[in-house]
Protein backbone atom coordinates (compact mmCIF):
# COMPACT_ATOMS: atom_id res chain seq x y z
CA UNK A 1 0.00 0.00 0.00
CA UNK A 2 1.38 3.38 -1.02
CA UNK A 3 -0.46 6.16 0.82
CA UNK A 4 1.37 9.48 1.24
CA UNK A 5 1.03 12.07 4.03
CA UNK A 6 -0.02 14.61 1.41
CA UNK A 7 -2.95 12.42 0.35
CA UNK A 8 -4.06 12.10 3.97
CA UNK A 9 -3.74 15.88 4.51
CA UNK A 10 -5.94 16.53 1.47
CA UNK A 11 -8.43 13.93 2.67
CA UNK A 12 -8.65 15.53 6.12
CA UNK A 13 -9.07 19.01 4.67
CA UNK A 14 -11.83 17.83 2.31
CA UNK A 15 -13.50 15.87 5.11
CA UNK A 16 -13.72 19.11 7.08
CA UNK A 17 -14.79 21.48 4.28
CA UNK A 18 -16.79 19.01 2.13
CA UNK A 19 -16.03 21.41 -0.71
CA UNK A 20 -13.69 20.45 -3.55
CA UNK A 21 -13.24 24.02 -4.76
CA UNK A 22 -12.18 25.48 -1.40
CA UNK A 23 -9.92 22.53 -0.65
CA UNK A 24 -8.23 22.85 -4.04
CA UNK A 25 -7.52 26.54 -3.32
CA UNK A 26 -6.13 25.61 0.11
CA UNK A 27 -3.55 23.29 -1.48
CA UNK A 28 -2.92 25.50 -4.53
CA UNK A 29 -4.03 22.84 -7.00
CA UNK A 30 -6.76 22.64 -9.59
CA UNK A 31 -10.04 20.97 -8.77
CA UNK A 32 -9.46 18.13 -11.28
CA UNK A 33 -6.03 17.52 -9.70
CA UNK A 34 -7.61 17.37 -6.24
CA UNK A 35 -10.27 14.96 -7.47
CA UNK A 36 -7.55 12.70 -8.90
CA UNK A 37 -5.65 12.71 -5.59
CA UNK A 38 -8.79 11.63 -3.73
CA UNK A 39 -9.55 8.98 -6.37
CA UNK A 40 -5.99 7.62 -6.14
CA UNK A 41 -6.34 7.38 -2.34
CA UNK A 42 -9.69 5.57 -2.67
CA UNK A 43 -8.18 3.16 -5.20
CA UNK A 44 -5.21 2.49 -2.94
CA UNK A 45 -7.47 1.79 0.07
CA UNK A 46 -10.06 -0.07 -1.98
CA UNK A 47 -13.01 1.88 -0.55
CA UNK A 48 -15.02 4.99 -1.41
CA UNK A 49 -14.35 7.84 1.01
CA UNK A 50 -16.81 10.45 -0.29
CA UNK A 51 -20.26 10.43 -1.81
CA UNK A 52 -20.50 13.13 -4.46
CA UNK A 53 -23.54 14.62 -6.12
CA UNK A 54 -24.03 17.76 -8.16
CA UNK A 55 -25.09 19.62 -5.02
CA UNK A 56 -23.23 18.05 -2.09
CA UNK A 57 -20.23 16.08 -0.84
CA UNK A 58 -20.34 13.88 2.22
CA UNK A 59 -18.20 11.23 3.89
CA UNK A 60 -18.99 7.58 3.46
CA UNK A 61 -18.92 5.33 6.56
CA UNK A 62 -15.41 4.25 5.51
CA UNK A 63 -14.40 7.89 5.18
CA UNK A 64 -15.69 8.65 8.68
CA UNK A 65 -13.68 5.74 10.07
CA UNK A 66 -10.56 6.97 8.29
CA UNK A 67 -10.68 10.51 9.74
CA UNK A 68 -9.33 9.73 13.27
CA UNK A 69 -6.77 7.29 11.88
CA UNK A 70 -5.57 9.83 9.31
CA UNK A 71 -5.29 12.53 11.99
CA UNK A 72 -3.16 10.23 14.14
CA UNK A 73 -0.92 9.22 11.26
CA UNK A 74 -0.39 12.79 10.06
CA UNK A 75 0.20 13.96 13.63
CA UNK A 76 2.83 11.28 14.25
CA UNK A 77 4.45 12.08 10.91
CA UNK A 78 4.64 15.81 11.71
CA UNK A 79 6.01 15.10 15.19
CA UNK A 80 8.69 12.85 13.73
CA UNK A 81 9.66 15.48 11.18
CA UNK A 82 9.89 18.13 13.89
CA UNK A 83 12.10 15.90 16.02
CA UNK A 84 14.36 15.24 13.05
CA UNK A 85 14.55 18.96 12.31
CA UNK A 86 15.38 19.76 15.93
CA UNK A 87 18.10 17.12 15.93
CA UNK A 88 19.52 18.45 12.66
CA UNK A 89 19.59 21.98 14.09
CA UNK A 90 21.38 20.74 17.19
CA UNK A 91 23.94 18.88 15.10
CA UNK A 92 24.43 21.95 12.90
CA UNK A 93 25.44 23.89 16.02
CA UNK A 94 27.67 21.16 17.46
CA UNK A 95 31.46 21.49 17.30
CA UNK A 96 34.28 19.44 18.83
CA UNK A 97 37.93 20.53 18.68
CA UNK A 98 41.13 19.00 20.04
CA UNK A 99 44.24 21.05 20.75
CA UNK A 100 47.43 21.19 22.72
CA UNK A 101 46.77 22.98 26.03
CA UNK A 102 49.03 25.88 25.03
CA UNK A 103 47.12 26.32 21.76
CA UNK A 104 43.72 25.80 23.37
CA UNK A 105 44.59 28.45 25.96
CA UNK A 106 45.62 31.14 23.49
CA UNK A 107 43.70 30.41 20.27
CA UNK A 108 40.38 28.86 21.23
CA UNK A 109 38.78 31.29 23.73
CA UNK A 110 38.46 33.97 21.04
CA UNK A 111 37.20 31.39 18.53
CA UNK A 112 34.52 30.05 20.88
CA UNK A 113 33.43 33.58 21.84
CA UNK A 114 32.96 34.44 18.15
CA UNK A 115 30.92 31.26 17.58
CA UNK A 116 28.65 32.04 20.53
CA UNK A 117 27.96 35.46 19.05
CA UNK A 118 27.18 33.96 15.64
CA UNK A 119 25.17 30.82 16.53
CA UNK A 120 22.23 30.49 18.93
CA UNK A 121 23.27 28.17 21.78
CA UNK A 122 26.14 26.32 20.06
CA UNK A 123 27.29 23.08 21.68
CA UNK A 124 31.10 23.41 21.90
CA UNK A 125 33.47 20.69 23.13
CA UNK A 126 37.20 21.32 23.56
CA UNK A 127 39.66 18.50 24.25
CA UNK A 128 42.99 19.89 25.50
CA UNK A 129 45.41 17.02 25.08
CA UNK A 130 48.78 15.99 23.73
CA UNK A 131 49.55 16.52 20.06
CA UNK A 132 49.27 12.86 19.03
CA UNK A 133 46.07 12.41 21.02
CA UNK A 134 44.55 15.42 19.28
CA UNK A 135 45.40 13.99 15.86
CA UNK A 136 43.97 10.58 16.81
CA UNK A 137 40.68 12.24 17.71
CA UNK A 138 40.50 13.67 14.19
CA UNK A 139 41.18 10.26 12.64
CA UNK A 140 38.49 8.59 14.79
CA UNK A 141 35.87 11.28 14.00
CA UNK A 142 35.72 12.36 17.67
CA UNK A 143 36.43 15.98 16.71
CA UNK A 144 35.84 18.16 13.66
CA UNK A 145 39.47 19.32 13.55
CA UNK A 146 42.52 19.72 15.76
CA UNK A 147 45.17 22.35 16.42
CA UNK A 148 48.57 20.70 16.38
CA UNK A 149 52.23 21.70 16.34
CA UNK A 150 53.46 19.32 13.66
CA UNK A 151 52.20 18.06 10.33
CA UNK A 152 50.81 14.52 10.81
CA UNK A 153 52.17 11.73 8.62
CA UNK A 154 48.71 10.20 8.08
CA UNK A 155 47.87 10.49 4.34
CA UNK A 156 44.16 10.87 5.13
CA UNK A 157 44.74 14.11 7.01
CA UNK A 158 45.31 17.67 5.81
CA UNK A 159 47.60 20.09 7.64
CA UNK A 160 47.21 23.84 7.16
CA UNK A 161 49.89 25.89 8.86
CA UNK A 162 48.44 29.05 10.42
CA UNK A 163 51.51 30.47 12.22
CA UNK A 164 54.95 29.74 13.58
CA UNK A 165 56.14 30.61 17.08
CA UNK A 166 59.69 30.80 18.39
CA UNK A 167 61.10 29.11 21.47
CA UNK A 168 62.10 31.47 24.26
CA UNK A 169 63.40 31.36 27.82
CA UNK A 170 61.14 32.31 30.72
CA UNK A 171 63.22 33.15 33.78
CA UNK A 172 62.79 34.71 37.23
CA UNK A 173 64.03 38.24 37.81
CA UNK A 174 67.26 37.01 39.42
CA UNK A 175 68.41 35.65 36.06
CA UNK A 176 67.51 38.73 34.03
CA UNK A 177 70.94 40.35 34.06
CA UNK A 178 72.82 37.13 33.30
CA UNK A 179 70.59 36.07 30.42
CA UNK A 180 69.93 39.44 28.85
CA UNK A 181 67.38 40.04 26.13
CA UNK A 182 69.01 37.66 23.63
CA UNK A 183 71.03 34.48 23.78
CA UNK A 184 72.09 31.56 21.59
CA UNK A 185 71.63 27.82 21.76
CA UNK A 186 75.25 27.25 22.76
CA UNK A 187 74.65 29.30 25.93
CA UNK A 188 71.83 27.02 27.11
CA UNK A 189 74.01 23.99 27.90
CA UNK A 190 74.84 25.02 31.46
CA UNK A 191 71.47 26.53 32.38
CA UNK A 192 68.99 24.80 34.76
CA UNK A 193 66.40 24.35 32.05
CA UNK A 194 62.85 23.16 32.66
CA UNK A 195 61.02 21.66 29.69
CA UNK A 196 57.91 19.72 28.89
CA UNK A 197 58.00 15.90 29.04
CA UNK A 198 59.40 13.65 26.29
CA UNK A 199 55.87 13.04 24.97
CA UNK A 200 55.43 16.70 24.09
CA UNK A 201 56.22 18.22 20.71
CA UNK A 202 57.97 21.08 22.52
CA UNK A 203 60.52 18.62 23.90
CA UNK A 204 60.93 17.05 20.46
CA UNK A 205 61.65 20.45 18.89
CA UNK A 206 64.28 21.28 21.52
CA UNK A 207 65.89 17.84 21.40
CA UNK A 208 66.21 18.09 17.61
CA UNK A 209 67.71 21.58 17.89
CA UNK A 210 70.37 20.35 20.35
CA UNK A 211 71.13 17.22 18.30
CA UNK A 212 71.79 19.39 15.24
CA UNK A 213 74.63 20.84 17.29
CA UNK A 214 75.85 17.46 18.46
CA UNK A 215 74.48 17.83 21.99
CA UNK A 216 71.95 15.68 23.84
CA UNK A 217 69.32 17.82 25.55
CA UNK A 218 69.17 16.99 29.26
CA UNK A 219 66.93 19.49 31.07
CA UNK A 220 67.05 19.84 34.84
CA UNK A 221 63.32 19.10 35.10
CA UNK A 222 60.60 17.86 32.79
CA UNK A 223 57.01 18.68 33.66
CA UNK A 224 53.71 17.97 31.98
CA UNK A 225 51.79 21.21 32.67
CA UNK A 226 52.86 24.74 31.79
CA UNK A 227 51.25 26.05 34.98
CA UNK A 228 53.47 23.73 37.01
CA UNK A 229 56.53 24.89 35.09
CA UNK A 230 55.59 28.50 35.88
CA UNK A 231 55.43 27.71 39.59
CA UNK A 232 58.91 26.16 39.59
CA UNK A 233 60.35 29.07 37.60
CA UNK A 234 58.78 31.63 39.90
CA UNK A 235 60.47 29.95 42.89
CA UNK A 236 63.84 30.22 41.16
CA UNK A 237 64.18 26.48 40.58
CA UNK A 238 64.99 26.78 36.92
CA UNK A 239 64.45 28.48 33.57
CA UNK A 240 61.65 27.38 31.27
CA UNK A 241 62.32 26.79 27.59
CA UNK A 242 59.00 26.86 25.75
CA UNK A 243 57.31 28.10 22.57
CA UNK A 244 56.16 31.69 22.90
CA UNK A 245 52.46 30.75 22.71
CA UNK A 246 53.05 28.48 25.69
CA UNK A 247 54.32 31.29 27.89
CA UNK A 248 51.83 33.94 26.80
CA UNK A 249 49.42 33.25 29.70
CA UNK A 250 52.39 33.58 32.10
CA UNK A 251 53.62 36.99 30.94
CA UNK A 252 51.43 38.76 33.48
CA UNK A 253 53.27 37.08 36.38
CA UNK A 254 55.45 39.52 38.29
CA UNK A 255 59.20 39.11 38.24
CA UNK A 256 59.38 37.12 35.02
CA UNK A 257 61.58 37.94 32.02
CA UNK A 258 61.61 36.61 28.47
CA UNK A 259 64.83 35.97 26.59
CA UNK A 260 65.04 35.45 22.84
CA UNK A 261 66.90 32.37 21.61
CA UNK A 262 68.34 33.87 18.45
CA UNK A 263 69.08 30.57 16.72
CA UNK A 264 66.45 28.50 18.55
CA UNK A 265 63.82 26.23 17.00
CA UNK A 266 60.61 27.55 15.50
CA UNK A 267 57.40 25.60 16.05
CA UNK A 268 54.79 25.12 13.32
CA UNK A 269 51.17 25.46 14.40
CA UNK A 270 48.33 24.37 12.15
CA UNK A 271 44.84 23.00 11.62
CA UNK A 272 44.53 19.23 11.16
CA UNK A 273 41.40 18.03 9.34
CA UNK A 274 40.22 14.99 7.39
CA UNK A 275 40.77 15.14 3.63
CA UNK A 276 37.74 13.04 2.73
CA UNK A 277 35.22 14.90 4.90
CA UNK A 278 33.34 18.07 4.15
CA UNK A 279 33.40 20.32 7.19
CA UNK A 280 30.06 21.36 8.68
CA UNK A 281 29.03 24.99 8.60
CA UNK A 282 30.04 25.66 12.19
CA UNK A 283 33.35 23.79 11.75
CA UNK A 284 34.19 25.85 8.66
CA UNK A 285 33.33 29.02 10.56
CA UNK A 286 35.44 27.87 13.52
CA UNK A 287 38.47 27.27 11.28
CA UNK A 288 38.00 30.71 9.75
CA UNK A 289 37.93 32.20 13.25
CA UNK A 290 41.13 30.28 14.13
CA UNK A 291 42.84 31.91 11.15
CA UNK A 292 41.57 35.32 12.24
CA UNK A 293 42.88 34.86 15.80
CA UNK A 294 46.21 33.59 14.41
CA UNK A 295 46.56 36.67 12.19
CA UNK A 296 45.83 38.88 15.19
CA UNK A 297 48.53 37.17 17.26
CA UNK A 298 51.04 37.60 14.43
CA UNK A 299 50.29 41.32 14.33
CA UNK A 300 50.49 41.67 18.11
CA UNK A 301 53.82 39.90 18.57
CA UNK A 302 55.67 39.83 15.22
CA UNK A 303 59.02 39.34 16.98
CA UNK A 304 57.91 36.00 18.42
CA UNK A 305 55.04 34.82 16.22
CA UNK A 306 55.54 34.53 12.48
CA UNK A 307 53.12 33.98 9.58
CA UNK A 308 52.94 30.57 7.86
CA UNK A 309 56.21 29.77 6.16
CA UNK A 310 57.94 32.62 8.02
CA UNK A 311 61.68 32.27 8.51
Amino acid sequence: MNVTPRQLRIFLALAQSLNFSRTAEQFFVTQPSLSKTVKDLEDELGVALFERSTRSVRLTPAGEQLVPMARRIVGEFDTGLQQMQNRAEQEAHRLAVAALPSLANVLLPGVCAALERRYPQPHLTVHDCADQAAVRRVVSYQVDFALASASPSNPDLHYEEILRDRFVLLAPAAWRQRLGARTQMENLNDLPLISMTDASTAMKYMSAAFLQRGVVFRPKLQLDQIGTIAGFVKQGLGIAVLPYLGIMPLLSLKGMSVTEIVDGPVRSVGIVSRKASTASGIASQAMAEVRTVADRLIQQAPEWIWPPGGA
